[in-house]
């Protein structure tokens, strides 16, 4: 993946999960949606691990630049949204 017109290497979870925020952006997906999608299995809500593979997500694409893809939504989960400036491109 690239940012910015820089390389990103992603872990396979990583990727799973950013590429299923892409498939669904601008719409919050639950935890639940993500482990069940992503692990195939049922969440418990007794983990914190789609928690900490956003955490690293978001440090290999969001905390570097001022544009954040990576939202939490209260209550809900997480969603992805890539705003594009008028008339320029900002993300790969």
């Amino acid at each position: 993946m690239t940012r910015s017109g820089e390389n990103i290497e992603l872990a396979p979870k990583e990727f799973s999960i950013l590429e299923y925020l892409m498939r669904n952006q601008g719409r919050p997906l639950s935890r639940t949606m993500i482990v069940e999608h992503v692990w195939d299995v049922e969440y418990d809500g007794l983990t914190n691990i789609v928690d900490v593979y956003i955490r690293h997500l978001r440090g290999k694409i969001d905390d570097r630049y001022p544009v954040k893809m990576i939202h939490t939504v209260r209550g809900v989960g997480y969603m992805l949204e890539a705003p594009v400036l008028a008339g320029a491109q900002t993300e790969d």
